[in-house]
């Protein structure tokens, strides 16, 4: 027998070669187990997916299924947490909405006038742009949508008409204090409103990422419009 044969022949046996026979393939690694979630970050999970999604494909082309799959979890788990896609759609909005007011709340506690609190509500919109880009779509979708629900319809009309508040307020305040000029609130507050809502729409129409340079310019409209004018300037 060669030399060379029988030393391959006798050479002890590597660990590789003692588990699995010569030209197997290896088995993959053990996948670890799944992180079970809490009730409500899992909740939470499903929400933001189905806002993406339903911005993303119109909510009448998603399925309950189809938001499963997004979240990596079997369709039985989304119908635990909600009874239909009517419901979950609803919930995903006001999902969205609520991320803005709490932010909006958070971040009201860091400023001192209403000026401040006024680009507050603008930055906010900035800061979570994605989830409100997604919002004001749905919005639009079910505006233009046969099918209406009694309880979203509210909780759109809710929505703005906090929004009109919030802005009259603010520049009410900011007239009363001296901060700002003598203009008509309803309709200042209005024309701010609908600003911010043609920037979410133009990011999906035009299909640019401008949302941030849009709000800092809707920040100076805002203060041409609301700046005081010295006693001989003309109008």
């Amino acid at each position: 027998m060669p030399k060379e044969a029988a030393s391959a022949r006798g050479a002890p046996k590597t660990k590789a070669s003692a588990e699995q026979p010569a030209g197997a393939v290896p088995h993959p690694r053990a996948r670890a187990p799944r992180r079970r979630l809490a009730p409500e970050t899992r909740a939470d999970l499903i929400l933001d997916e189905a806002l993406r999604l339903f911005a993303e494909r119109h909510h009448s082309n998603v399925t309950m299924r189809d938001i499963a799959s997004a979240c990596g979890v079997k369709a039985g788990l989304i119908y635990y947490y909600f009874t239909n896609k009517e419901e979950l759609f609803g919930r995903a909005l006001a999902h969205a909405i609520g991320q803005l007011d709490a932010g909006y709340a958070a971040l009201r506690k860091t400023v001192s006038d209403p000026r401040s609190e006024l680009m507050a509500w603008l930055d906010m919109h900035a800061l979570i742009a994605p989830t409100m880009a997604r919002m004001t779509k749905l919005m639009a979708d079910y505006a233009a949508s046969a099918k209406q629900d009694a309880q979203v319809g509210e909780l759109i009309r809710g929505f703005y008409d906090r929004e009109q508040a919030l802005l009259e307020d603010c520049i009410a305040r900011g007239i009363a204090a001296g901060l700002f000029g003598q203009v008509d609130v309803a309709k200042t507050a209005r024309v701010i409103s609908l600003q911010l809502d043609g920037i979410f729409y133009a990011t999906g129409s035009r299909g640019d990422d401008r949302v941030a340079a849009d709000i800092e310019d809707l920040r100076s409209l805002a203060d041409a419009l609301l700046r005081r004018k010295d006693p001989g300037e003309r109008p």
